[in-house]
């Protein structure tokens, strides 16, 4: 009966939606320059549109809502992440060190918000690729080639050609809310072909700001209200625990790849933590982030990163 009563169908939300939701446009850059390496995760970039239009895709069908009172916020994202070894001067294989690895996917995303009761769900189905064909290789030699940086060696070596399908569900629950404050509990899980793991965190945010389970950010409608500024940090840390990962292991579908780390090399039990700082005036929304990643395999290395996003609400 709780089930029922948390999800609602897809063919009766039109009633429950407000007529007024507010729509973005994120664009999100990923880059361990800002921590002054160039391994691992080195280079992730992602554009986002949210807009209610999306929910008429045949893939949103696979997403699941709350209840009838929920925000439902669909969104299409265009995601490539690169990864290499911790040193990019070699083109000869070292067999302790992570493979090269590029990736590519779209995403059908809904974010089911209960301003009400102060909870959240995330759905998420991933379609796309793994190797050569998500150019990787050639972003980064070019971004080199740009900077007059030396050529990165051993792309040759990268993961071999999979297709990616993954599903994606994540809950949240507001623990703590007061006007300039706010911790946020989570759990997430993910299924496929290129991760498999779940995650608990914890979320907190401090500053001036709309609340976080009312929209995804900003509000184009509390302009007319003259609330027009917010400026507040995060913070957030959460402990995964990791069964399966494509950009280590390889792919599914090909084991032709010239090295892969073994299983019993991955690190099963992985701590994340972020802080950033995010700035929204009006329709206009800028943060920026620094991630921690422990060692993801036995002979590895922790991994920072910056991440860097610009969103326009309308």
């Amino acid at each position: 009966m709780f089930f029922n009563t948390l999800l609602f169908s897809q063919s009766s939300d039109s009633t429950a939606i407000p007529k007024k939701l507010e729509s973005y446009i994120r664009f999100k850059y990923d880059n361990d320059f800002f921590s002054a390496t160039d391994r691992y995760y080195t280079q992730g970039i992602q554009l986002s549109v949210i807009h209610r239009v999306i929910k008429f895709s045949p893939f949103s069908y696979s997403l699941i809502r709350l209840n009838k009172n929920a925000l439902n916020y669909y969104g299409l994202h265009f995601s490539q992440d690169c990864f290499t070894p911790k040193s990019i001067r070699y083109d000869t294989l070292n067999y302790l060190e992570r493979p090269f690895a590029a990736t590519f996917f779209m995403s059908h995303t809904l974010n089911s918000l209960n301003p009400d009761k102060k909870i959240a769900l995330q759905t998420q189905l991933d379609l796309g690729v793994i190797g050569p064909c998500a150019m990787c290789e050639e972003e980064q030699k070019a971004i080199h080639r740009s900077l007059v940086n030396i050529q990165p060696l051993g792309w040759e070596n990268q993961l071999q050609t999979n297709y990616i399908i993954n599903y994606r569900a994540k809950f949240e629950k507001g623990l703590f809310n007061k006007k300039h404050r706010e911790i946020i509990g989570d759990a997430a899980a993910r299924l496929g072909t290129l991760y498999t793991d779940f995650s608990v965190g914890l979320t907190g945010r401090m500053g001036f700001f709309s609340g976080y389970f009312n929209n995804l950010g900003m509000d184009k409608y509390a302009i007319e209200r003259k609330s027009n500024f917010q400026f507040y940090g995060i913070l957030k840390a959460n402990v995964k625990a990791v069964a399966y990962n494509a950009t280590l292991q390889g792919g599914m579908f090909n084991n032709k790849s010239v090295y892969t780390i073994s299983d019993n090399r991955v690190t099963r039990v992985v701590m994340e933590g972020m802080a950033g700082i995010v700035l929204t005036y009006k329709r206009i929304g800028l943060e920026y982030s620094k991630f921690y990643l422990s060692k993801e395999f036995k002979e590895g290395l922790e991994h920072q990163w910056g991440r860097c996003v610009i969103t326009y609400c309308f």
